[in-house]
């Protein structure tokens, strides 16, 4: 199925992309996760958890239109939060986004023409997805999830600033 190898392929495209920053982070010397940019932007922390939300919003609130797969990271990393890190450890955060990430790439494994067709309704959903279908879900997730890796860039950048 072609749409199973687009979708693996974004997936690893949106990694390689994030793992790259996460080494330029590192190696900027950049390890406090609640930094935030001068531009008031969120914390390095919240970012990254809320990318592995990004996962978990995507496959099991919107696809599989159950609850969350970690309530607890979900709701201390969701849009309309503060934006802060709020203590969640690296190794916890990474842990979040590595099972969310592989949960959503075994469900597109499996999904069938019928289920990737399927349109999303309302009720909880935030009113941007209904309509969609779960194939224009996804293509929103890797959108989504690079929009926030251009923010760690920003993050980056703006802790290397402000240590000159």
């Amino acid at each position: 199925m072609m749409d199973v190898e687009f979708f693996r392929l974004s997936a690893r495209a949106t990694r390689q992309w994030r793992d790259m920053e996460l080494r330029l982070i590192t190696e900027a010397e950049c390890t406090d996760l609640a930094y935030r940019p001068r531009s008031g932007m969120s914390s390095l922390g919240w970012v990254l958890a809320h990318q592995a939300a990004v996962y978990d919003f995507s496959l099991n609130m919107l696809i599989k239109q159950g609850p969350p797969k970690n309530k607890k990271l979900f709701s201390l990393y969701t849009p309309g939060t503060s934006g802060d890190w709020v203590g969640t450890p690296l190794a916890q955060i990474q842990e979040y986004y590595d099972s969310s990430e592989r949960d959503l790439l075994s469900w597109i494994e499996t999904a069938t023409e019928e289920e990737l067709e399927r349109r999303i309704e309302g009720g909880k959903v935030p009113s941007f997805f209904v309509g969609k279908t779960v194939r224009e879900v996804l293509a929103d997730t890797f959108t989504h999830l690079d929009y926030h890796t251009g923010h760690l860039t920003a993050i980056r950048k703006d802790w290397e600033k402000s240590r000159k």
